[in-house]
């Protein structure tokens, strides 16, 4: 979802941003080869960090399971729950909880087509999305 916010939020402030002296420029699908070595560097520091602590509180350890039976999930873990909830938006009733979860999905589902077709559109003419709407 964030990637869909990212390629209309790249356009929109291409030029006018502090982030590397502003010299990101042109669709949004070309601007990840336009970004510096550190900011990769960086990215990926951050993932491995992030994947580290949601394995850490949704597996259990590997030495605390059977050989043939790898990658078990810890009891009562449901999985996409971190315990990240600073809003208080997660509903407490495990029915309304899974009502979320769908409806998180589904919309997650959408973003990745909006994503795709912005991609899409980008590839065909070479302009970015705001460019052809404005067109």
């Amino acid at each position: 979802m964030l990637a869909t916010l990212g390629f209309l939020a790249g356009e929109a402030v291409e030029g006018k941003s502090f982030l590397w002296d502003a010299s990101v420029s042109g669709p949004a699908i070309t601007h990840l080869e336009q970004v510096p070595t550190v900011f990769w560097c960086l990215l990926i520091i951050g993932i491995g960090a992030a994947e580290q602590k949601r394995a850490v509180i949704g597996w259990k350890d590997p030495a605390d399971v059977p050989f043939d039976k790898p990658g078990q999930l810890r009891d009562g873990y449901t999985p996409g729950d971190l315990g990240f909830d600073p809003l208080g938006l997660m509903p407490t009733d495990p029915e309304e909880f899974e009502i979320m979860q769908t409806k998180e999905l589904q919309n997650g589902r959408l973003a990745m087509l909006a994503a795709a077709g912005f991609m899409a559109q980008e590839l065909a003419n070479g302009k970015g999305i705001l460019e052809n709407l404005q067109s």
